[in-house]
């Protein structure tokens, strides 16, 4: 009896100290000893975009206003060549100057011209008959001195000669200043004559004729760009994140168009006054992409859309859920199913999260397994398991295995 006894205690002993001693080199950090990962949780490296953005309200406009002028020192208003609403091209006629100013200037000019032009003839007839003139003083002077007169005579004749050469050079002189008198009236005639093409104001751009305005106040004519574009206003937060360049996306619901673009302007003062009693909005204006589509050209200036601005994204990027990575000060790890069976603790260089999902820069490839919930590991040097996937044991999965992925499967079960 005491002997059935002692072996009894040896054994509940020995059993204690084999389960005790399993237990210690389980769980003795560093140990040797081979040990299991259950594991029910894991999901594979996708690629994704992940991009960081906002959403605000917008609303459909023109992305180019262009004023056109009348210029009341070109001439007089004499009508309106287009209407509002009117779609127009580059180099369509817009408005027209009156012509009776140009036509009455000219009339001026020209008489002035004709008038220096009777002087020029005049003074040239003066020139005439001052050289006439002169030929006969000389000659009489050349006569004189053949008959030895006295000295009186002679100083009147030379006298008189002096004086005709001197009235001949002011006739020449003023002959000049007519002749470039003259010069003067062609130009500014010439210049009227081309002002004459420019009676009609053409259009510089193609558009839409938004405002024409009857009083004569400028701009005369206003016109918008065929362009779609949006604007809308950022919060103080919204603007810390915006600036001029980034792209937006805009959804226009009652044509389901789906818009891309890029914020073309952005206001730094606020639409309104600044106030201590209401929050700033700072508007901004963002060019819109032509897509082809023709459902573009339905859209209306004042159709409500709805705005979201791509603040910093991350193209075809490997993605990991963010309660798959566990980081400390300086390092970022997944922990790696691989193919050898191991629990593999990877390094990786994180980058953009949003939402949950987290942008892998570097250290993961696609499609790559990973636990999904490290913080539930006893062991991360470790085999690991998995539930069995019924679906799996049957016989059409196990078919579509090749012959060497089954010797492969067969061996790993038989001696593991």
């Amino acid at each position: 009896m005491n002997m059935k006894r002692l072996k009894r205690n040896a054994f509940i002993i020995g059993s204690i100290l084999f389960i005790a001693g399993n237990l210690y080199l389980t769980f003795k950090e560093d140990s040797k000893a081979e040990r299991t990962q259950w594991v029910t949780k894991w999901n594979s490296s996708t690629v994704k975009d992940v991009t960081e953005s906002f959403q605000t309200a917008g609303v459909i406009t023109t992305a180019e206003v262009t004023p056109v002028y009348f210029n009341r020192d070109q001439g007089s208003f004499q009508k309106f060549l287009v209407e509002e609403g009117q779609v127009i091209d580059a180099g369509d006629p817009l408005f027209e100057y009156s012509s009776v100013d140009l036509e009455r200037q000219l009339t001026k000019l020209e008489a002035e011209k004709a008038e220096a032009q009777q002087k020029i003839g005049f003074v040239e007839q003066q020139i005439s008959q001052f050289a006439g003139i002169l030929n006969n003083l000389e000659r009489e002077t050349r006569r004189t001195n053949n008959t030895d007169k006295d000295n009186k005579d002679e100083d009147s004749d030379l006298s008189a000669i002096t004086m005709m050469e001197k009235e001949i050079i002011e006739q020449e002189t003023e002959k000049k200043n007519l002749e470039e008198e003259v010069r003067k009236y062609e130009k500014l005639i010439s210049q009227l004559e081309s002002n004459k093409s420019s009676l009609v104001v053409k259009s510089e751009v193609e558009g839409i004729v938004k405002h024409i305005d009857e009083q004569l106040n400028n701009p005369l004519i206003t016109l918008h760009s065929p362009n779609p574009a949006v604007q809308g206003l950022l919060t103080e937060q919204q603007m810390r994140k915006a600036s001029e360049g980034l792209q937006i996306k805009a959804a226009v619901a009652p044509q389901s168009l789906q818009l891309e673009g890029s914020i073309s302007s952005l206001q730094k003062f606020p639409k309104k006054e600044p106030s201590v009693n209401q929050k700033s909005l700072y508007p901004f204006t963002a060019q819109l992409n032509q897509t082809g589509d023709a459902q573009t050209t339905d859209l209306l200036p004042g159709m409500k859309s709805n705005v979201t601005i791509i603040t910093n994204e991350a193209l075809q990027a490997i993605t990991v859920p963010k309660s798959s990575v566990v980081k400390t000060k300086k390092k970022s790890y997944v922990y790696v199913l691989n193919k050898k069976g191991l629990i593999e603790k990877r390094n990786i260089q994180t980058g953009l999260l949003v939402n949950g999902v987290q942008e892998v820069q570097s250290g993961l490839q696609k499609n790559e397994i990973i636990i999904t919930d490290p913080s539930k590991l006893q062991t991360t040097k470790a085999h690991f398991t998995t539930p069995v996937q019924k679906d799996l044991l049957k016989k059409k999965p196990f078919k579509q295995l090749s012959t060497k992925e089954r010797i492969k499967f067969i061996l790993m079960g038989a001696l593991s």
